[in-house]
């Protein structure tokens, strides 16, 4: 029997969190993913259409590392309704010597939050417009509501705009994450430089035509091919278009869906690991679209996991 195993709940998660320390673990897993790095197969995904939910799981190896891990996370948009959460999940961790559980992480899907935040400030960062930092959120989610102290960490002057559906729901959300609320997309996108879309949306959330010239765009709500948060369109304006994996983005997110519309060839997109690892250049004109489409990596959960793996073990010592 394994005696070294333990479980870790979100109460003894979460006092360990260190944002900028997450944002650097991540940054590390998205330069190692993009240079072949990590063994990681495509996610399974199982969509509940009754209940307005999804399942998702992703598991991977980084090479050398002694540990792999196994992430599940669910959300369900009508939870709040019934005084519950939307996301879920946990995350195991296994010896990549012997296979044994080595900790599982009852983080109610904290984890992939933290983690997905930390990779949408580092996707705003890397290519937002010099000196612009007006920030657009589309959606007041829980992921919506992290982005800003998110991007906070490594964009201390940036000011937020946010919009939703339901206005009085914008308005609290706005209050609670320091943003400003708006009243229409129209607005958000012609007062903001970056636009962050962070919903559970079945249909673009604005026209390619409402995008101004030199926007950068990061879309992470598009995780399944249910879901699409951008116009097809709006990939052939683009002057860059990056993925943290191609692959995955073709399958799942509103890049494959501008492949198989014929708006953009494959082969145009950049692997957000290499722009990270400075591996390939980026350079942009003032009036340049640019996009980064996100659709959450085994290689950041492996990184998050193993983050707070080593900070638990060292309170237990």
């Amino acid at each position: 029997m394994n005696t070294g195993f333990a479980i870790y709940t979100i109460d003894q998660i979460e006092p360990l969190l260190d944002r900028r320390g997450v944002i650097e673990a991540v940054r590390e897993a998205l330069v190692q993913h993009a240079r072949g790095a990590v063994q990681s197969p495509m996610p399974g995904q199982l969509v509940f259409d009754d209940a307005r939910g999804d399942c998702h799981i992703k598991y991977g190896h980084l090479s050398g590392s002694p540990s792999f891990a196994v992430k599940i996370a669910t959300g369900f948009r009508d939870n709040g309704r019934l005084g519950l959460p939307t996301g879920n999940g946990l995350v195991l961790l296994f010896d990549a010597c012997t296979g044994a559980p080595l900790c599982l992480f009852q983080d109610q899907g904290w984890m992939t939050a933290w983690r997905t935040a930390a990779a949408t400030a580092l996707a705003v960062q890397c290519l937002a417009p010099d000196g612009k930092h007006r920030i657009g959120i589309i959606g007041t989610g829980p992921q919506a509501r992290l982005t800003p102290e998110w991007i906070r960490e490594l964009l201390p002057d940036a000011s937020f705009l946010m919009n939703g559906r339901d206005p009085v729901r914008t308005r609290e959300t706005a209050a609670l994450c320091g943003a400003e609320p708006v009243s229409t997309v129209a607005e958000l996108l012609a007062a903001a430089e970056v636009v962050v879309t962070a919903t559970t949306s079945a249909e673009p959330l604005f026209s390619a035509a409402a995008v101004r010239p030199g926007t950068h765009v990061v879309a992470l709500g598009a995780d399944g091919p249910e879901k699409q948060e951008l116009p097809v369109e709006l990939f052939a304006r683009a002057a860059h278009v990056v993925c943290d994996d191609i692959r995955q983005c073709a399958s799942l997110s509103d890049f494959g869906k501008a492949v198989d519309a014929g708006a953009i060839e494959r082969r145009r997109a950049l692997t957000l690991g290499h722009v990270l690892g400075g591996d390939v250049t980026t350079p942009r004109l003032a009036s340049d679209i640019t996009i980064v489409d996100l659709t959450g990596l085994a290689a950041q959960d492996i990184a998050v996991a193993t983050w707070f793996g080593t900070r638990l073990a060292e309170t237990r010592c």
